[in-house]
């Protein structure tokens, strides 16, 4: 059996507080790349998506 330690979505204040954006720039970008997942009203931002882009940008850099 497995044990998820970690969950595959974070919310957009996480994200946020994750890369020092605030949160409305993070909605913004979050949909502008295609890795937001609405669940109601809910906005969650898919975490390995948002990880590659974070690693693409550091290689231009």
């Amino acid at each position: 059996m497995y044990l998820i330690t970690e969950s595959f979505y974070m919310s957009v204040k996480e994200a946020s507080r994750l890369i020092g954006i605030s949160e409305k720039t993070m909605r913004n970008l979050a949909y502008e790349l295609n890795i937001q997942v609405r669940i109601g009203k809910r906005v969650l931002i898919h975490r390995k998506k948002l990880e590659k882009w974070i690693d693409a940008q550091t290689r231009l850099h």
